[in-house]
C-alpha cells in the first residue's frame, strides 16, 4: 500500500507541477516575494502564490492539494525547478537550480524538516495511516551541483 502511495504522490507532484509551468500569475507571485522588503510583504506574496498554486492543481485529491501546494511554493520560492519526479526505493525529485544561492537554500530547507513533514502529510493522506518521510539531497548531486554553479560563476 505504501508503494503504491508513493508512486500516486509522485504522479500528482510530476502532474501539479505541468500544470503550472509557465503561468504568470505564479511567476508574478514568486517575483514579488523574493523582491519584498519587508516580511509582512513576503506574507502576503507568499500566501498569493499558495492561493493560485491551489486554485490551479485540480487534477487531485483535495485533501492533498495543500501539501502539495506547499511543497512546490517552497522550491518555487528558492529558484528550484522540478525536472522529475519518479518511484524507484522512494520518491526522488530531480530539480534544476541556477544559482550557489538557490541550491543552498534547498539545503537549508531540507534540514530544516519542513519537507519531511509535508511529505509525511501527504503520504499519510494518500494510504489513511501515519507516514514519516524522510527527505535528503544526495550529497554527491549536491556536491556535483555546487562545483558546476561554481564552474559556470568563475
Amino acid at each position: 500500500m505504501r508503494v503504491e502511495g508513493e508512486k500516486h504522490l509522485a504522479t500528482y507532484l510530476r502532474e501539479g507541477v505541468r500544470q503550472l509551468k509557465s503561468q504568470e500569475p505564479i511567476k508574478q507571485a514568486v517575483r514579488g516575494y523574493r523582491e519584498a522588503a519587508e516580511e509582512i510583504e513576503r506574507a502576503f506574496y507568499e500566501d498569493k502564490l499558495l492561493t493560485t498554486i491551489k486554485e490551479r492543481l485540480t487534477k487531485m485529491p483535495e485533501m492533498l492539494v495543500p501539501y502539495t501546494a506547499n511543497i512546490i511554493a517552497d522550491l518555487l520560492i528558492i529558484s528550484i525547478e522540478i525536472v522529475e519526479v519518479y518511484v524507484k526505493n522512494s520518491i526522488a525529485i530531480r530539480c534544476r537550480c541556477k544559482t550557489t544561492d538557490g541550491l543552498l537554500d534547498l539545503d537549508k530547507l531540507v534540514a530544516s524538516g519542513e519537507l519531511d513533514e509535508l511529505f509525511s502529510l501527504a503520504m499519510s493522506c494518500l494510504i489513511n495511516e501515519r507516514v514519516i518521510a524522510s527527505v535528503s539531497i544526495s550529497l554527491e548531486a549536491f556536491k556535483n551541483g555546487l562545483k558546476s554553479l561554481n564552474a559556470d560563476a568563475g
